[in-house]
């Protein structure tokens, strides 16, 4: 590791940092030694913005003990559960997608698991079609029809065990066969997408429907087996899925709060996943409901923010005269702050948030500083920042941003921030 020569790059305006020795560059890829990002059950499913393993093992490694518990509120797709339990440690995991529940579940399964498990009766009598108004948008009723008996066998004759297992493979199969854009996070019908369809249905597309779910099939027990090489251990695990952490409060205290939180104008995560979620039997009222508490799209309470670098780029925002955008700068401070404020005496040894500073129109925010800042304020003293520079973290990269013309600049870092509580 090496201090960083060009700190006022990441944090504008904060000269004095550069003297600086708590913020470290670091490449996180090079400093823990873990087969790929997507190793064991990592690339289980495809997930935007995921939180890589090498970071949550080198918190894990060198911030907590085994035994300990891990607490992450914004757990996504469950990378922190899963290093969790390669590394002996407990974890509980929130995350307002419910999505997060098959993950974790699949990605920690430890049970037997063999092709036959996954057998699916293509030709159920039954047929489940999602209660959504717009499921014929996005499949032609060919494959709907299809679809729709693969689905009611999996919601009436599969155990409960086993679902997250057989999901993973099912939903791969139903978004190929669908005009979702497999190339675009958020869920998009495009010309690609819609050529693709046509070709299929030009073809065998029944054989092929099963065939590829043979194949996926193949993958995740590939994929699981590669974590059960590995002895996991039987830890404690709590999984809150589809649940605001904004209402909810930690029971008891844990250890280590350890989180990478949306990204302020973050992606949609609940659109991303609509498809998925309405196959899973998610109604358009659920699924309505859980996009309004989607942060920074939330309304959360207006705490007070003591932060002079959060005050300092909110009057930037300000003088822009761009509503929108102050108030969805507004929300996401306010909605990690609320939760902060709420939760932050649960946490006894450390609270590490893993975020990049983002930029809106021209700015880089900081976030990890302003938070920083916060979290002083409610008495916690700050360790350490490594800054990591992104090696690859979009599935494609557009040449001008849609939303505002400007050339498409990516977060070229992200930081982890130490901060540790009172010995």
């Amino acid at each position: 590791m090496s201090k960083i020569t060009t700190l006022e790059a990441y944090l504008p305006g904060y000269k004095e940092s550069l003297k600086n020795k708590k913020y470290i560059k670091v490449s996180f890829r090079k400093l823990v030694h873990l087969p790929s990002t997507t190793y064991a059950t990592h690339g289980l499913y495809g997930y935007p913005a995921k939180f890589i393993p090498h970071v949550v093992r080198y918190v894990l490694t060198e911030y907590t003990e085994e035994g300990n518990w891990v607490f992450d509120p914004f757990a996504g797709y469950g990378t922190v559960a899963i290093e969790c339990c390669l590394m002996n440690r407990n974890y509980i995991v929130w995350d307002l997608n419910p999505m997060l529940r098959i993950f974790v579940r699949a990605s920690t399964y430890t049970g037997e698991i063999d092709t036959d498990f996954f057998a699916i009766d293509w030709d159920y009598p039954d047929k489940f079609i999602p209660n959504w108004k717009n499921i014929t948008y996005w499949h032609p009723k060919e494959f709907l029809e299809q679809l729709s008996r693969a689905w009611a066998w999996y919601h009436e004759e599969v155990e409960q065990e086993l679902k997250p297992l057989i999901a993973i493979p099912l939903l791969k199969v139903t978004k190929y066969f669908s005009y979702a854009d497999l190339q675009v996070s958020k869920l998009y019908k495009s010309k690609k997408a819609r050529e693709r369809v046509e070709s299929l249905l030009r073809s065998n597309w029944k054989e092929l429907m099963k065939k590829m779910y043979t194949e996926e099939v193949k993958k995740v027990i590939l994929k699981i087996k590669e974590y059960q090489s590995l002895h996991p251990v039987n830890v404690n695990g709590v999984v809150k899925a589809g649940v605001d952490a904004l209402k909810e409060r930690l029971t008891y205290k844990v250890d280590i709060l350890l989180t990478s939180p949306p990204y302020l104008q973050a992606q949609e995560y609940i659109r991303s996943f609509k498809l998925e979620l309405f196959w899973l039997g998610f109604s358009e009222s659920e699924i309505r409901y859980l996009q309004k508490k989607e942060i920074p799209y939330n309304d959360p309470p207006a705490v007070k923010i003591k932060s002079k670098t959060y005050n300092m780029f909110r009057e930037k925002i300000t003088k822009m005269g761009h509503t929108k955008l102050l108030k969805l700068y507004d929300n996401y401070f306010r909605s990690l702050v609320y939760f902060l404020i709420n939760n932050h005496d649960k946490i006894k040894k450390y609270i590490c948030f893993f975020v990049g500073p983002v930029k809106v129109r021209n700015m880089r925010i900081p976030i990890d500083e302003i938070l920083k800042e916060v979290l002083e304020d409610l008495g916690w003293k700050h360790e350490k920042t490594y800054i990591d520079v992104i090696k690859s973290r979009r599935l494609f990269k557009a040449g001008r941003n849609p939303a505002t013309g400007l050339p498409d600049e990516r977060t070229p870092t992200e930081h982890l921030l130490i901060m540790a509580g009172a010995k």
